[in-house]
């Protein structure tokens, strides 16, 4: 609760019992946290462009946000949710396309009973990179043999972090797609071994 008065926010407590909810607090605001409980103490503050600006309830208790950071706050929020398809600036492997696919020819096992049964072909892997650059949700899209699916995903998956991708100029989550070709130049390779 925070009452206002003479242009000053009065000292105001808010107790709440440890749950889930989340309390954000301005940069004037102290928090003490005990084993059964969690305090925050608002100081008085002059009023102005940094006062503390209330933006909702939860369990009737104010969430409480520092208006210069709000729209960082709300971006970093909505992002850590949303995964985008196409952004302004794609993420890439570090190097760029040509050094993604040297990593692919370099890191690549190709199983030896599909090289014997002649299986080959592309298999396509989606994932997300985070926010972060590391890859997350991988998964098998078109599929050419199990055997070659469990391959690319493990090529995939020792992938180094990625650059993140950016949507007006805040780095978000993006879903990407690669194919991983399993050719018969690779295939004959492991049958001449």
């Amino acid at each position: 609760m925070i009452m206002k008065r003479e242009g000053f926010v009065m000292k105001a407590v808010v107790l709440m019992m440890m749950t889930t909810f989340e309390v954000i607090a301005c940069s004037h605001c102290e928090k003490v946290e005990s084993q059964s409980q969690k305090q925050v103490r608002v100081n008085p503050v002059k009023e102005g462009p940094q006062d503390p600006v209330i933006r909702g309830y939860a369990h009737n208790l104010p969430l409480i946000i520092d208006p210069d950071k709000e729209d960082e706050y709300l971006a970093e929020r909505k992002d850590t949710i949303n995964v985008y398809d196409v952004v302004e600036q794609m993420p890439r492997f570090p190097g760029g396309f040509q050094k993604m696919n040297e990593f692919i020819e370099e890191n690549m096992q190709y199983p030896k009973k599909c090289a014997e049964k002649g299986v080959y072909g592309r298999v396509v892997i989606t994932f997300v990179v985070e926010r972060s650059g590391k890859l997350s949700n991988i998964r098998v899209v078109k599929s050419v043999h199990p055997a070659l699916d469990k391959e690319a995903l493990r090529i995939v998956k020792l992938m180094p972090r990625w650059i993140p991708g950016e949507q007006n100029g805040v780095t978000v989550r993006v879903k990407y797609i690669i194919p991983i070709p399993f050719s018969v130049k690779k295939m004959e390779e492991v049958l001449t071994v």
